[in-house]
């Protein structure tokens, strides 16, 4: 292997913070445009530091185009924070549209369809098991690794 591929191989550094995102059981243009405006109230409140997303998607059935479309959007605003995202979404059409986002996307993502998968890869890259727990109330939950 050549320098350069080796360098892709490397994970990203542990992000500042860490955004646990819960997905709906549709996801639509509605509810899609509502929960990214969400996420970026959230990150506007904290301004500073990288980020790490992690989507809880187990519960999700169906995912729209306009669903898919403001996560785009997102994905390109945010692409200078974020450090990588990671998906546990098992539907087969919510997952299409999420590997249509992840295929136009900056930064690396790891699409699992189980939330032990997902788990488990987050321990692997160093984060503790309690930061990406899912949300206790809502939809957005961000964290600081290693203080829960």
């Amino acid at each position: 292997m050549t320098r350069v591929s080796l360098a892709n191989l490397r994970a990203p550094p542990l992000a500042t913070w860490l955004l646990v995102v819960k997905h709906p059981e549709q996801g639509d243009e509605v509810n899609g445009k509502a929960l990214c405006d969400e996420l970026r109230r959230v990150l506007k409140l904290h301004a500073t530091g990288t980020v790490c997303l992690f989507h809880e998607g187990t519960g999700m059935v169906n995912a729209r185009i306009g669903y898919a479309n403001a996560f785009k959007e997102l994905d390109r605003e945010l692409s200078e924070r974020v450090t990588e995202v990671v998906c546990a979404i098992p539907g087969p059409i919510p997952r299409m549209m999420l590997y249509t986002v992840a295929t136009l996307s900056k930064r690396p993502w790891s699409i699992f369809r189980t939330r032990s998968e997902a788990e488990m890869h987050m321990r692997m890259r160093g984060y503790s098991a309690t930061d990406y727990r899912e949300p206790t109330s809502g939809s957005v939950d961000l964290r600081v690794p290693g203080s829960s």
